[in-house]
């Protein structure tokens, strides 16, 4: 089964009209008539979309009779369908009919009980009374700095007049006069569009002509014409609201018949004010003009990103737009569950069934983070897929983060990137999910042009598809992290997402049951090679893209680099450092003490290339594959002989490649830092973090990489026998103890825990101290005091003595 399969509309058959942009249009043209019947048709009019309708219609039909009518307010993010919602509210209002079939809008919307109900109120009013009429616009459309001219623009145009205040009003004069169709079919008859003949009232001779046709005792001439015209119908900057006023009754009312049951929708209200106090103020006045004017026949309907109480130009208006409507989060997801995601009735077990398979692989994306599976993603997880719930939260709060300034708006851009994701996966087997990658590729053109995305890293981004498979992978992994680094970092906003191997293949996975495993074991080798390539850096745990101050380090980085592996001197020096540091390291927790005196013996460690002993303690001569060959070091030890006491050491030549790459890696990274210095800008500190990062990354690898070569290190001793024993310090101190007998074959003779107590019985007198070592016969028969009397003679110090007999061949305790 694919995916297409599931659907109620074949994605692949069904377009989105107008890419899911709501715009306030009329309906006069085929192309918009289209886009409606489809807005109509797919009308998801649940949850604050229906209490809304429900809330602005009942308030309306409460206050007939009252002496005014308070206005309603539609607030909601960028895109989050308060537009959509206003639009279907206008053309619900007066029921439109379409003109090819007769189809009216309430029939084909899909509404609950309750807005039917209040619609037909509605209707019933407008009955009884002068009929419905609805208006809707976006005010600024062409009127300047004038609330009063732009609010009647719209208001013009959905009666068929001409937005332009002069022309609107010529208009309305001629047809109070009866003659506007006799002046228009002769200016038509000319050849002309009467529409655009006005934009020249004042100077068009077929108006002029037309008019002395219709009304000889207008003027004496043309001339005289036109000069009234200008007179009577003025372009003006502003009017007054009692000018407004005048032209809204005409316009709606003409010949006194009294208004309609109208609603006047502004569009974007918010946006036309901005931080303009004027304008608010106008705006205020005029609402409330009208209602004192018009009162209970009059509603006015405005949008806007937030709230009325959210800023202070927009708080003036709480006083007469009281009936407010918020869209949320919630309802963006229902229209798109709705909308585009809607499955066959027939097919949802199928659905349900490969969720419930690859159950696992689903719950353990972006564990640990805000937007983590979750036990509320259950009952929507058959509505939202090919969606998974965890990157639909991941494309709001990218969408939201890379479009600071809400152009692409949330639903209006969910609507087009979900109806395309289907389509890219509709012929896809079923468990063929939406990667959370494809959101960068339907975001990439507004991104471009916004400047939120730099051209060299969108050309690098397109460039690693080559089209072979890492390529492919490559390109979709720089992507992601583009995203993911642009989410917001601060504590309290913090998603805990982040651009590293486990979390990217999260999101990368499209095949619900093969995926996971494989990018899991290959995006760490693929990452590699973009830090290698120099097209990410490391941060700490987490991947980045370079950017331009990035890559100035980046290749400073490489040109140390570069220089450091072409001197074999240096990295011959640096090698032998740290292999020496290793076995410091390694040899440093070696205790060894000598017998039942348990007396301490030193390692007395060789680097050289020829044995020279130290005369202190146990010679430890090391040697390495890169100075020395293994034959060698073992024939030496061989030829030396058993009683040599020397250890020999070899550490064999392995990850020499991989040695001198991270040595090389570490130091330049260590000294670029050093070199640039503390940067002020804020790519300058992400470059600097990633070189750090770099640093500290080869240093563990380092530390690793020559732990794993010291585990192969051999260990000989004098004769030829290798040590076996598990690690080289058990090894290093099991040949040392060995060698003691060859450097001290003397100890024996003073090897007894007891000789302090010898002491303390001489020193208080005792006839034969040396019984507490075991010896019955005189003192000066003991071995040891019998070398030690001997060897003082006439006039030896103390220090020459325990110098003597502290070194080999005896090594006694002091």
């Amino acid at each position: 089964m694919r995916n297409r399969d599931i659907y109620q509309r074949d994605p692949a058959e069904v377009a989105l009209p107008n890419s899911g942009v709501a715009a306030m249009t009329d309906a006069q043209t085929e192309d918009e008539r289209r886009t409606l019947r489809f807005e109509l048709a797919h009308f998801v009019c649940e949850g604050e979309y229906q209490r809304g309708l429900v809330r602005i219609l009942e308030s309306y039909i409460n206050h007939q009779g009252q002496p005014e009518q308070p206005a309603a307010w539609i607030s909601g993010f960028f895109g989050s369908g308060k537009s959509h919602l206003a639009k279907m509210l206008r053309f619900l209002w007066v029921d439109y009919a379409f003109p090819e079939d007769g189809a009216t809008a309430r029939g084909l919307a899909q509404l609950p009980d309750d807005v039917r109900e209040k619609l037909m109120e509605l209707s019933t009013l407008g009955r009884r009374g002068n009929g419905l009429h609805a208006a809707a616009g976006t005010l600024g459309a062409g009127a300047g700095d004038s609330v009063r001219l732009a609010l009647l623009g719209v208001v013009f145009k959905s009666k068929r007049l001409p937005e332009g205040y002069p022309q609107a009003r010529f208009c309305l004069w001629l047809q109070k006069n009866g003659i506007f169709d006799e002046v228009r079919a002769a200016v038509e008859a000319q050849g002309r569009d009467f529409r655009r003949e006005l934009n020249d009232l004042y100077v068009s001779p077929l108006i002029a002509q037309a008019l002395l046709a219709a009304d000889a005792n207008f003027a004496a001439t043309e001339r005289a014409v036109k000069s009234l015209l200008r007179e009577q119908f003025p372009r003006l900057k502003d009017i007054t609201t009692e000018q407004f006023t005048d032209a809204l009754s005409d316009a709606l009312a003409p010949g006194n018949e009294g208004l309609p049951n109208t609603v006047v929708i502004l569009d974007e209200v918010q946006q036309y004010i901005g931080e303009d106090a004027e304008r608010s103020y106008v705006v205020q006045e005029v609402a409330e003009a009208c209602s004192k004017r018009f009162g209970d026949r009059l509603l006015f309907l405005g949008t806007g990103q937030t709230a009325l109480s959210s800023t202070p130009r927009l708080q003036r208006l709480q006083g007469r737009f009281t009936v407010n409507v918020d869209l949320s989060d919630d309802d963006v997801e229902t229209v798109i569950r709705r909308v585009v995601l809607a499955k066959r009735e027939d097919r949802i077990i199928d659905v349900r069934t490969v969720l419930d398979t690859h159950a696992g692989e689903i719950d353990r994306q972006l564990g640990g983070t805000r937007i983590a599976p979750r036990s509320e993603d259950k009952p929507v997880l058959v509505d939202d897929y090919p969606l998974l719930p965890v990157r639909r939260r991941f494309w709001e709060q990218a969408l939201r983060a890379v479009d600071q300034a809400g152009m692409a708006g949330q639903l209006r851009t969910q609507l087009r990137i979900v109806y395309e994701a289907i389509r890219k996966t509709a012929d896809e087997p079923l468990g063929t999910v939406v990667p959370a990658d494809f959101l960068f590729d339907q975001l990439a053109p507004n991104l471009l042009n916004t400047g939120t995305l730099l051209r060299e890293i969108h050309q690098t981004i397109v460039n690693l598809n080559d089209g072979s498979p890492d390529g492919v992978l490559k390109s979709r992994l720089c992507a992601l992290v583009f995203l993911i680094r642009k989410l917001p970092r601060d504590a309290c906003v913090d998603s805990g997402i982040r651009a590293n191997p486990e979390m990217l293949a999260d999101l990368l996975v499209r095949d619900l049951g093969s995926d996971g495993a494989a990018l899991r074991s290959r995006l760490p080798t693929l990452l590699a090679e973009l830090v290698d390539a120099g097209t990410l850096m490391k941060l700490d745990d987490e991947y980045s893209l370079q950017t331009k101050e990035s890559s100035d380090w980046e290749a400073e980085f490489r040109t140390r680099r570069n220089r450091l592996t072409n001197d074999p001197a240096n990295m011959s020096v640096q090698r032998s450092e740290r292999l020496r540091g290793a076995i410091h390291r390694a040899l440093a927790s070696i205790k060894i003490l000598h017998g039942d005196a348990k007396e301490p013996r030193d390692l007395a460690l060789n680097f050289g290339t020829e044995l020279f002993p130290s005369g202190k303690g146990i010679t430890v001569w090391v040697r390495d594959g890169w100075g020395s060959r293994e034959q060698s070091v073992l024939a030496e030890a061989r030829a030396a002989g058993q009683d040599d006491p020397a250890v020999y050491v070899f550490i064999p030549r392995s990850d020499a490649d991989v040695l001198a790459r991270l040595i090389a890696t570490r130091s330049a990274a260590t000294e670029t830092v050093e070199y640039k210095g503390v940067p002020t800008t804020e790519e300058g500190i992400e470059a600097r973090h990633g070189m750090e990062t770099r640093a500290k990354e080869a240093e563990n690898n380092l530390r690793a990489v020559v732990s794993r070569i010291m585990d192969g290190a051999k260990v000989i001793q004098g004769g030829g026998n290798e040590r076996l024993e598990a690690s080289l310090p058990d090894k290093v101190k099991a040949a040392a103890t060995a060698s003691l007998a060859r450097i001290y074959p003397e100890f024996p003779d003073a090897d007894n825990g007891r000789w302090r107590t010898v002491i303390e019985r001489a020193r208080g007198g005792a006839e034969n101290p040396l019984e507490a070592v075991g010896f019955a016969g005189k003192t000066e028969e003991h071995r040891v005091c019998a070398a030690v009397l001997h060897f003082i003679g006439a006039g030896r110090k103390g220090r020459e003595v325990r110098t003597r007999f502290a070194a080999p061949p005896y090594g006694w305790p002091r």
